[in-house]
């Protein structure tokens, strides 16, 4: 078992467990016994961890978190004592738990009037998306608590009573939610930056045809991986996690050129606490000559320019062999973005692909499904704006064109 965490808001608190399978299962427990909760370990074990990957339970976790410190910070019992005795929730103590989740937690303000329009939301309260968010989770725990089947104690609902009431908490809950305005589509990042970034980490033949690298910004041994992540991100579209969950026997081998995307959840060779999530489908894309070359460079040169071998079958690894964890993913491109001087984020190298790649498939037939096999998209949605975006900026530019042809400008 490893250490808890360091986030304890109250009287509980998340823990991270691996397990001897290399499973990590967050758990609930009290901050002082690490005695688990008992309906929240129920819920996550027996319900949520087959629906959701682990770094997504943490989360959930946290927002059960603050729903039992709630109970014993300021309505005074104990939730699991509470539950298991078959007792609900009524409308006001819901109302003072979503009080309690837009005030971050702080018992001392849980009686404060909060206004729902989001233009007028508290900068150091959680954003509105997020509040709606952890609603959510505390309305799909008390649901499921209503049943002593999922979590223990007695039971005194009949079936048709207990439709009523999950009935009841959609509505109370429904009626809490902000309803938070969807966020502006952020800029692309311009070819213009690309190239800035490439000049100010990227490599400049040798005298002898040799990778060299600029002696600032990072150290010997960070130099080469940190260009070849942030390409190997720009070039295939990979999130976060598949980046850090890229392995050896993830790359082409003989005549192929397809980097494999695989789902690797709880690999026992996975030595991160927080194991990074693949999300998405699994998949093969072709890699440009010039990105496997870099790959090789990376595999086959000696430390501290190249990668330290033999402990880890993870691609991107530390100077001491093991796998690059998502804390230092994040300090990599906030690296990348000050030395660079462009604002960016792992996730915008993903949406500029997505973007350029959907400006070439919008005209073909099944360019969506094209599009959705390679981003590893299981929902036709997400795909499907970046193909409607295409389309708008070719549909514009149609009409522009169509316009200047039928009132040319006199010279």
């Amino acid at each position: 078992m490893d250490t808890p965490s360091e986030s304890s808001l109250g009287t509980f608190s998340v823990i991270h467990l691996v397990l001897d399978s290399g499973e990590r299962l967050p758990c609930l427990v009290d901050s002082e016994s690490w005695i688990p909760a008992r309906v929240a370990t129920r819920w996550a074990v027996r319900y949520r961890r087959y629906r959701v990957q682990s770094s997504t339970l943490i989360n959930n976790l946290r927002a059960i978190q603050r729903v039992y410190n709630w109970a014993a910070t300021v309505a005074k019992f104990n939730m699991d004592d509470f539950l298991t005795s078959g007792k609900r929730l009524d409308a006001r103590q819901i109302e003072s738990l979503a009080v309690y989740l837009r005030a971050r937690g702080r018992a001392e303000i849980a009686a404060i009037i909060i206004p729902r329009n989001s233009d007028e939301w508290p900068q150091d309260f959680p954003s509105p998306s997020t509040y709606d968010h952890q609603l959510s989770i505390a309305e799909d725990f008390l649901k499921l608590a209503l049943d002593s089947a999922n979590r223990g104690g007695i039971s005194d609902l009949t079936i048709e009573q207990l439709y009523t009431q999950r009935t009841r908490l959609s509505e109370i809950f429904q009626s809490l939610r902000i309803g938070a305005r969807q966020a502006q589509r952020k800029d692309l990042l311009s070819d213009e930056e690309i190239e800035r970034i490439r000049r100010a980490i990227g490599p400049k033949p040798g005298s002898k045809g040799e990778m060299v690298f600029s002696a600032d910004g990072f150290s010997r041994h960070t130099q080469l991986r940190n260009w070849l992540m942030f390409e190997t991100a720009l070039q295939l579209g990979l999130r976060r996690g598949e980046l850090l969950k890229l392995r050896l026997d993830c790359l082409p081998r003989g005549n192929s050129e397809g980097v494999k995307v695989m789902r690797f959840p709880d690999d026992p060779s996975d030595s991160r606490i927080k194991e990074p999530a693949v999300k998405t489908a699994e998949r093969v894309i072709p890699a440009s000559h010039s990105l496997l070359m870099a790959f090789r460079a990376y595999l086959t040169s000696p430390p501290p320019l190249g990668r330290m071998p033999g402990k880890s079958p993870y691609i991107f690894v530390t100077d001491d062999g093991e796998p690059v964890s998502l804390d230092t993913a994040n300090d990599i491109i906030a690296s990348i973005s000050r030395i660079s001087g462009v604002k960016l984020s792992w996730h915008s190298l993903r949406h500029l692909w997505a973007e350029k790649l959907a400006d070439q498939l919008a005209e073909i037939p099944n360019g969506i499904d094209r599009l959705m096999y390679l981003g590893g998209w299981t929902n036709p949605h997400s795909p499907k704006r970046y193909i409607s975006r295409a389309i708008a900026k070719q549909a514009q530019s149609f009409m522009k064109r169509y316009q200047e042809d039928l009132y040319p400008t006199r010279g």
